[in-house]
């Protein structure tokens, strides 16, 4: 009997840690801080990060009201007068 109680013990110990290195690994969202954006009318700069006093981040515009992060166009285009 003495046998059982142990090896139930050990299982609820298993299952508990088990549990709590399961919820470790999961990143919980970070909904409470909104980006910081350094702007200038209508583009800006999106901090994500920081390395000291050194921002890092992406470049955004203001479309419609909301702060976008623009596509490049990549490749090369033939140079017209128009």
């Amino acid at each position: 009997m003495r046998r059982w109680i142990v090896v139930s013990w050990i299982a609820a110990v298993s299952l508990v840690v088990g549990g709590l290195w399961a919820r470790a690994q999961v990143p919980l969202p970070n909904v409470a801080t909104p980006p910081t954006i350094f702007s200038g009318g209508d583009v800006g700069f999106r901090v994500e990060r920081w390395e000291g006093d050194t921002p890092i981040g992406r470049w955004v515009v203001r479309s419609k009201g909301q702060w976008v992060e623009p596509k490049a166009m990549m490749g090369a285009r033939r140079l017209t007068s128009q």
